[in-house]
């Protein structure tokens, strides 16, 4: 393991004294923000900067990066004690349109001496009467620093290479500083602090808790951090994450950082893989708000107080903004929330006025030669397909139309269009390894199966709203629920059973299961020659689940409903046949299309007409609904597929049970005689 003490040591820089007249010429002279000085007893000497160190993208992240960008009005920026009173009630700091923005500009052309207000007004926050006791506290319970060495290595090698969250040397910077942190300067109180540097334990808490999930099992060091019997790494992880959060709201929203974002991002991703979906929803919204609230939709970091650290202009902005959207979108689709952010790809991307800046964080993923990045991935995701969540939630919400049909025919044509556009090295099919196994992109083999799962799972949701009443989208809806339990089996094959605990190998496979079942049942007489491959990849996808739920609670959940809609499906003679005979659906008599006005199972008349049923929302059914259903045994067999699930007793009683309505999916399945 490599020795994070030393290698990321910051070196020491010659001193260089100008004199204060120089200091404000240079000024003059240069752009906005490349030159900072500080004013000090000894004269205006440059401000220590990131020390240069670049992440894979070309630019520098941090959670002590505090940017300081030029406020949209006139003149130089801004800050005052007035300032902070305007921004207790709620003002943005980077609007031009409300009162705080009158007071800016009166102030300024009013001759107020802005550069007079004394340093405590700019550089000592405001923290509640207990929030040092209450900060001690929280960050005695970091572990040793040999443990936060190994965590944060499974970190940045197991977890952040899936969004690109954070720069590892930048990090590694800080988690050097935070280290070197004296005694003394903690007792002291949180204004002997810098920001960045107190909001730094917050996220150190939730990248621990994050790497806890990833983590052998079998580490000695870190067993001994659990401290009561059956406690797991993941009951620790909760710990952590736990505290991180109470971080936050001990120090508040009146500072906020990159890093606040950050850790907010990795919170709502703790809180989902733990099944606590509705939270990580909300925490994910906190964290959305937070980044606005520091102007990361704008493409400029804007924050009150001046840094007085690093002040260099940094791209990791933009990154992380994309990810918030890509996210906001991603959960409004599969749970049926609203959409909370904004993003036009190419207007962001042109608020990065520097030209090879731009092309090295937003066209690098096109490009055949270089080996890709993390963001790359998640950039090609989004030009090919995440772009167009938001048109189909707002299908979904028109209530699958007929009249919006053409646009859902024209999505799918330009998805199909785009993945064409892939470079080779992420085709998601035949693509060109070349960069598996070299030095850094050890992450791309599995990425590149997640890619070909999220892609896919878009072209699920686009069609899902279209199921019950168009036959070609149940024809591409079962298509693209095949390939997402495909690429899910392919990383399933590729993962350890301890690294089950995370959400993403559920949530799309549940709704692929779920989806393709429910085509299954429902119309059993159409894509018979499809019939045998659906029945394989449910009951391969069900017993992942099975497996991954000994780790997961939603996986956990999920299974219970799919095993229901998997023993109803195989219960069915023409099922049974169809799985070794293809077309037994198709010339069996009994089983008429549902096209009618009147369905008909096994000879008896459906009480629901086919018109007016729901399409079922699976992963937003199981937590917003809290759809269940009878729950199977679990088998251990953790490290291979090799139970049989036919042969797992479960009781008469397959209803389902929730929240739903008379017109869903679930209610039809609770019929007599179903």
């Amino acid at each position: 393991m490599v020795n994070s003490s030393e290698k990321y040591r910051p070196q020491k820089r010659k001193r260089i004294v100008i004199s204060c007249g120089e200091c404000h010429r240079r000024k003059q002279k240069q752009p906005q923000n490349l030159c900072h000085y500080d004013a000090s007893p000894k004269g205006c000497q440059p401000t220590r900067s990131s020390s240069g160190v670049r992440g894979p993208s070309g630019m520098s992240s941090s959670s002590n990066i505090i940017h300081s960008y030029p406020p949209a009005g006139p003149g130089p920026r801004w800050t005052s004690e007035s300032q902070d009173k305007i921004r207790d009630f709620g003002y943005s700091s980077h609007g031009n349109h409300n009162s705080m923005s009158l007071l800016r500009t009166v102030e300024l052309y009013g001759g107020q001496d802005t550069n007079s207000v004394s340093s405590s007004a700019i550089n000592q926050p405001y923290f509640p009467s207990d929030a040092d006791r209450k900060y001690r506290e929280l960050v005695r319970q970091l572990p040793s620093k040999a443990c936060i060495d190994i965590l944060v290595q499974t970190f940045f090698s197991d977890f952040n290479w899936q969004y690109g969250l954070l720069d590892e040397e930048s990090f590694r910077e800080d988690l050097y500083a935070w280290g070197n942190i004296s005694y003394s300067d903690l007792q002291a109180g949180l204004g002997r602090l810098a920001v960045g540097t107190i909001l730094f334990p917050a996220l150190l808490f939730q990248v621990l808790a994050q790497a806890l999930l990833f983590h052998s099992p079998h580490d000695d060091m870190i067993n001994s951090l659990i401290t009561m019997a059956d406690m797991t790494f993941h009951d620790l992880g909760a710990e952590y994450s736990d505290m991180g959060a109470e971080l936050l709201a001990v120090l508040g929203k009146k500072d906020i950082t990159i890093g606040t974002v950050q850790a907010g991002v990795l919170r709502a991703a703790f809180l989902k893989s733990s099944g606590k979906v509705v939270e990580g929803w909300h925490t994910l919204g906190a964290a959305i708000r937070d980044a606005q609230e520091i102007g990361l939709h704008t493409g400029r970091i804007m924050l009150v107080r001046p840094a007085r650290e690093r002040e260099n202009i940094s791209l990791v902005g933009h990154r992380i903004w994309v990810i918030l959207h890509i996210w906001d979108v991603h959960m409004a689709v599969v749970l049926g929330r609203p959409i909370a952010t904004e993003l036009q790809i190419d207007r962001f991307a042109g608020t990065i006025h520097d030209d090879e800046q731009r092309r090295e964080l937003f066209s690098h993923w096109q490009t055949e030669a270089d080996p890709p990045r993390p963001f790359d991935l998640i950039l090609a995701g989004f030009h090919v397909a995440y772009r167009y969540l938001k048109d189909i939630h707002k299908l979904e919400h028109n209530g699958a139309s007929p009249q919006d049909y053409p646009m859902v025919e024209h999505i799918h044509a330009a998805i199909e269009t785009n993945l064409e556009l892939l470079p080779s090295w992420c085709r998601l099919e035949n693509p060109d390894t070349k960069f598996d196994r070299i030095h850094g992109c050890e992450w791309l083999p599995i990425s590149r199966e997640a890619l070909s799962s999220l892609i896919h799972l878009v072209l699920l949701a686009l069609h899902r709203p279209y199921i019950f009443s168009v036959a070609k989208s149940r024809t591409e809806a079962l298509k693209a629920g095949i390939s997402i339990l495909r690429a899910q089996e392919r990383l399933f094959q590729q993962s350890q059973p301890h690294q089950c605990k995370v959400f993403n190998p559920v949530y799309a496979s549940f709704d692929a299961i779920v989806l393709i079942a429910a085509l299954c049942l429902v119309f059993p007489s159409e894509n018979y020659e499809r019939r045998s491959e659906c029945i394989q990849v449910v009951e391969r996808g069900m017993q992942r689940l099975g497996i991954i739920g000994q780790y997961n609670p939603m996986a956990k959940s999920a299974h219970g409903v799919v095993s229901s809609l998997y023993r109803r499906l195989m219960h069915r003679p023409e099922t049974s046949e169809t799985a070794e005979r293809p077309g037994a659906f198709f010339s069996n008599p009994e089983w008429i299309s549902p096209d009618s006005d009147t369905v008909r199972y096994n000879g008896v008349p459906s009480e629901i007409s086919i018109d007016v049923l729901l399409p079922p929302r699976p992963t937003h059914d199981l937590f917003f609904n809290h759809i269940s259903s009878t729950q199977v045994p679990f088998i251990e067999t953790p490290d291979a597929l090799a139970f049989d699930p036919l042969t797992v007793s479960v009781t008469d009683t397959w209803d389902f049970e929730g929240a739903f309505s008379d017109t869903s999916f679930w209610n039809w399945m609770n019929q007599p005689n179903y």
